[in-house]
């Protein structure tokens, strides 16, 4: 079986197959569909599609983490705002979150307006909503619920949630795995197609790959106490379309 390189999620690779070398393992998801055609070059063929999943625990988290303040002033709403995160990125420092793994995702500046009845009078402002939003991404899951918790300590008023997920290098690894079992599962059922039809496979002329991962994301609320956290399990899943020559 040739290499089929790279992580991006619905590519296409062209690989001539030689002869399939398999893992140990299953697929659990039966082929979306089989079909036999005939080309009008002549060559007969199988079209027939198959699955494979991994399952595996995360290696990676981000935590959404923001700070809002508000103010008579657009000047003071965002110094107490920059005053805040100081203290919130000095604590997930001591907390043992490396500094080049906390990045803003967005800063806003919103005036506030004055309720009026009288809709006909031009709105007055009364103040500014300051907002910095930040995502700390975390390779130790071990430091999660200390990292959330400091934060929160510090001033953070916002959680937005975490995304559970995996590394680039550890996703590219399960999704060869996946694509191995997806490819087992294609081949067999061809083979048992092309035994029940009493024809004989000469060997794969196409595949087509895809693959499916769904991160999961956990809303979290402040506490007192130290988050407990519970990341679970998650789910690549490939499928490939093959077709195979049969004589």
């Amino acid at each position: 079986m040739s290499e089929i390189a790279g992580r991006r999620i619905y590519y296409l690779a062209a690989i001539a197959i030689v002869a399939i070398v398999m893992v140990s393992a299953v697929a659990v998801v039966r082929p979306q569909g089989i079909q036999t055609t005939t080309e009008s070059t002549g060559i007969k063929t199988l079209q027939v599609s198959g699955v494979g999943t991994v399952t595996a625990s995360p290696d990676e988290a981000v935590l959404l983490l923001a700070v809002q303040t508000q103010a008579e002033s657009a000047t003071q709403a965002t110094a107490d705002n920059a005053a805040i995160m100081t203290k919130v990125m000095d604590a997930l420092a001591n907390a043992g979150v490396d500094k080049n793994s906390v990045e803003t995702s967005s800063y806003t500046l919103t005036p506030i307006y004055e309720n009026k009845p009288d809709q006909t009078m031009p709105a007055k402002i009364v103040g500014y909503t300051a907002r910095n939003a930040i995502q700390v991404t975390l390779k130790d899951l071990s430091l999660v619920g200390k990292a959330l918790d400091a934060a929160i300590s510090a001033g953070a008023n916002e959680v937005q949630g975490i995304i559970f997920t995996f590394s680039t290098t550890t996703l590219a690894a399960l999704q060869k795995q996946a694509l191995q079992l997806a490819i087992q599962n294609a081949d067999g059922e061809a083979r048992t197609m092309a035994s029940s039809l009493g024809v004989s496979i000469v060997g794969p002329i196409s595949v087509t790959p895809g693959y499916m991962f769904q991160p999961t994301y956990e809303r979290m609320g402040a506490t007192t106490n130290q988050t407990p956290i519970q990341p679970g399990t998650l789910q690549v899943t490939a499928t490939v379309q093959v077709t195979y020559q049969f004589a």
